[in-house]
């Protein structure tokens, strides 16, 4: 069968931008054929081909040049097994008649509401609005939304890029009158309140405004386009205030005014840029359970999650509820969210101004908020079960893996680091969604391979991807979050542990996806940022302001010296930029690139190897992230690592089998532990209860990842110490990620302690990849599955596996299985 068809990573997509888009799918290995036609001309193809080259990752269009605004149709034949989709080419030149309007200059409008009536006088075979509102927009046709999008467009650097959204509005077009609306709130374009992150004075800032244009396309085969222009109008909207920090106000009872004329608008400074990655949404709502606290009313969902509430009342007429949003209440029952980022003494907190009348219903629909309890003052009646709804909002990505483990509280680890991801996806992987929302890159490159392990993240962390582009400075540095409106170039920087995601994810994206368009695309760029952090170095070494962050008892920077991880860091980044240099022939940079990591990594040994060599020395105590990271990124030499490995076990024993380490020692220590002779230790530590541990958090009620490991926690939705599933997914289950889009992958279970089985599947590119181990006594069962186009490479250290016939050993040992669905066994001495 023939499945997940899809063109340029995207289902069906409405604006296909570039004349060369790619095709791909899962489907059998037999040689196939594509053809793709005009939708309106079935019987013209545009490109019939024989299938050339590998279609998990991408064929690229080789036929007549597309049509822009065109839906075209294609279909791919294997076999006997076949697929069609479709997909619709973008606009050549979007606006070509709509211009950038607004409210006029003067007008206090907080929420302006652009509108125009238009008139159909023919039936509609087809038809997409192409809609970019700054900063966020709501559009609809009598009312009705165009689409299902919440927090649009998407996020970025609006002096460098900006997003337009398609959407296929043919079901609210027919013959006769209609309202096209177009309504806009602040989001990071022009937040009002301020900050220390500067958000709310960019480079980009300026007042709301939209550009839009409908594309008709009639049953007689006739075309129009109706763009934004002087024909529209302005109202104002029941919203008062809304920002991302402080949160909204809307007043059902607004005073009445006439629409004013639209007036022309500055564009933005940034490229329209079709979104192609998966929308925000809302995911899942829920009802909560209700506890009266003095005069207030506070609500618990059960669940920490991102999003807001839906607001089901009687208000009185002119009566304000306000509502709270907060992860934890304080110690009376009571809501006070708090921050010192922010200023001002409003933060996570809407209001709503009745009007009197039955089944009032609103929802915020400009911000989010990080929460698990929100509180009702104001209420002017008795709450009940459907008074408040929760609704979970993020890019609805694809869950394509899971892991499943013999020790429940594993199994608790899994599901709290996905649903903290997911919380975290806001057309970028963001920190927290209570406190900062920011694009933190380090923590990125901590979590990224346990999200590729559970999402499908292509299109997202591609537009990520290209964010970061857009914030590099003339001279390559990076800023530590992106995008920025011009801070953590000089804040908290520079720190290569954080900068360094850029290669390193652009090497681990090629890994799951294979696509080597995107290496070639950020090439000159990644390059020009590689040189920059080697043009920075001190003494052939870099230096960093953040290492390994929030160690406990630190509540920020730790003891280390971070010359030790700023330098692995940086090794690794040279590294994967010499991999992608090998992959896309830009082979003058190579042998240059590599030169550079080694003599960062002799000078990195010289300057920290321990003369016992035994240990890295980063001051003058022992520091269990720096032996951790060097020993798993390899920088230790061969002789030593034993020596190195035992004193780190040694150091974790004599904690009583607890770490010590902040966000990259989580990630690295139990991978440490276990590669070099002490996995027993390691899953010790995985399932420590006592503080500082993982166990510690669940123990206090944690149904996510936090941020601290002490109780003083102030993030109880942050992943970049949740990556202990990493190691699940890796190291107990047993799976990693090989190359080129899954063709190879790795199942190395380590059989720790009592372990009775673990499992991880995940759907790539391919299709399913699946490993599941089992033991019952001295019988030990490992199932693999490999997908079309992929080998899989199996072992389990200590272990002699008995094998199906005629699989064959590589040079390590491994034993080596296509296409297929495998069983190993073996006796357990």
């Amino acid at each position: 069968m023939t499945r997940r068809l899809r063109v340029d990573d995207q289902p069906a997509p409405l604006a296909v931008a570039g004349d060369q888009p790619r095709f791909s799918w899962v489907g059998p290995a037999d040689e196939g054929r594509i053809r793709v036609w005009p939708a309106a001309n079935p019987e013209h193809p545009v490109w019939e081909s024989a299938v050339v080259g590998d279609p998990a990752t991408g064929i690229a269009y080789a036929g007549a040049p597309l049509e822009p605004g065109t839906r075209y149709r294609w279909r791919v034949e294997a076999g006997t097994s076949t697929g069609a989709a479709e997909f619709r080419t973008a606009p050549a030149d979007f606006p070509s008649v709509g211009r950038w309007i607004g409210a006029p200059a003067g007008a206090e409008v907080a929420e302006p509401v652009l509108r125009r009536a238009i008139r159909i006088d023919r039936p509609v075979a087809e038809a997409v609005w192409h809609v970019c509102g700054l900063g966020l927009q709501r559009p609809a046709i009598d009312g009705r939304p165009a689409n299902d999008h919440r927090l649009s467009p998407p996020f970025a650097a609006f002096d460098r890029t900006v997003w337009y959204v398609s959407s296929d509005v043919t079901g609210l077009l027919d013959v006769g009158e209609h309202e096209l609306e177009i309504t806009l709130g602040n989001g990071f374009f022009a937040l009002p309140t301020p900050n220390v992150w500067n958000w709310h004075q960019p480079p980009w800032l300026g007042p709301l405004c939209a550009v839009a244009e409908l594309e008709l396309i009639f049953v007689d085969g006739s075309r129009e386009v109706i763009g934004t222009d002087d024909r529209w109008t302005v109202s104002r909207g029941g919203t008062t205030l809304n920002c991302y920090y402080a949160g909204e106000s809307f007043d059902a009872m607004p005073p009445a005014g006439d629409p004013l004329p639209a007036a022309a608008a500055e564009p933005p400074a940034g490229r329209l840029r079709p979104q192609a990655h998966p929308p925000v949404r809302v995911t899942w709502t829920g009802a909560p359970s209700w506890t009266r606290v003095g005069d207030s009313w506070v609500a618990d969902f059960g669940r920490t999650t991102a999003g807001w509430v839906r607001l089901h009342t009687d208000q009185a007429a002119g009566q304000e509820v306000m509502i709270t949003y907060a992860e934890t209440p304080d110690d009376d029952g009571l809501l006070r969210p708090r921050t010192g980022h922010v200023e001002g003494d409003r933060f996570q907190v809407d209001s709503y101004r009745g009007n009197g009348e039955l089944d009032q219903q609103w929802e915020p629909r400009y911000s989010y908020k990080g929460f698990r309890y929100v509180q009702l003052d104001g209420l002017s009646h008795l709450p009940d079960a459907g008074t408040l709804i929760a609704c979970e909002a993020h890019n609805d990505v694809d869950r394509v893996g899971a892991f499943e483990c013999g020790e429940p509280l594993f199994g608790r680890f899994a599901d709290a680091m996905a649903r903290t991801i997911t919380n975290n996806l806001h057309h970028l992987p963001t920190d927290t969604p209570k406190y900062e929302k920011n694009g933190w890159t380090g923590d990125a490159q901590l979590g990224a391979p346990t999200m590729l392990g559970f999402f499908d993240l292509r299109t997202l962390l591609g537009k990520w991807l290209d964010d970061l582009r857009d914030s590099m400075t003339a001279e390559g540095a990076l800023p530590v979050i992106a995008p920025t409106a011009g801070w953590g170039y000089h804040q908290l920087a520079p720190s290569p542990e954080w900068t360094t995601v850029y290669p390193y994810l652009l090497r681990e994206l090629y890994r799951h996806y294979g696509d080597t368009g995107l290496l070639v695309d950020h090439w000159p760029s990644m390059i020009k940022y590689l040189d920059w952090e080697l043009g920075k170095l001190v003494d052939g070494l870099p230096i960093s302001a953040l290492g390994d962050y929030l160690a406990p008892g630190t509540h920020g920077v730790g003891p280390d010296d971070s010359v030790l991880t700023a330098s692995a860091f940086l090794i690794r980044a040279l590294r994967a930029a010499v991999e992608i240099g090998e992959l896309i022939g830009r082979r003058d940079e190579v042998v240059r690139l590599g030169h550079a990591a080694d003599d960062v990594h002799e000078r990195l040994l010289a300057r920290c190897l321990a003369p016992e060599r035994d240990a890295i020395v980063v001051g003058d105590h022992y520091s269990q992230t720096a032996n951790a990271t060097a020993l798993v990124l390899g920088l230790i030499p061969d002789d030593a690592a034993p020596a190195v490995a035992a004193r780190l076990a040694a150091d974790v024993t004599e904690r009583g089998n607890h770490h010590n380490v902040g966000c990259i020692g989580a990630q690295t220590l139990l991978k440490a532990l276990t590669w070099h002779g002490h996995g027993e230790l390691a899953l010790a530590v995985a399932r420590q209860r006592t503080h500082p541990s993982w166990g510690y958090w669940f123990d206090q009620g944690a149904d996510t990842m936090w941020e601290m490991w002490d109780d003083e926690v102030r993030s109880r939705d942050h992943y970049f110490h949740g990556t202990v599933v990493q190691w699940l997914i890796e190291d107990v289950a047993g799976l990693t990620c090989g190359d080129h889009g899954w063709r190879t992958f790795r199942v190395r279970p380590w059989l720790l302690g009592d372990l009775d089985h673990a499992s991880h599947a995940i759907d790539t590119v391919r299709g399913r990849v699946a490993v599941r181990w089992s033991r019952a006594g001295d019988q030990l069962r490992l199932d693999v599955t490999v997908p079309t186009g992929a080998t899989a490479a199996v072992s389990v250290p200590g272990v002699e596996l008995t094998a199906p016939a005629g699989v064959e050993r590589n040079a390590d040992g491994e034993q080596v299985i296509g296409t297929g669905t495998w069983t190993f066994t073996a006796t357990l001495g």
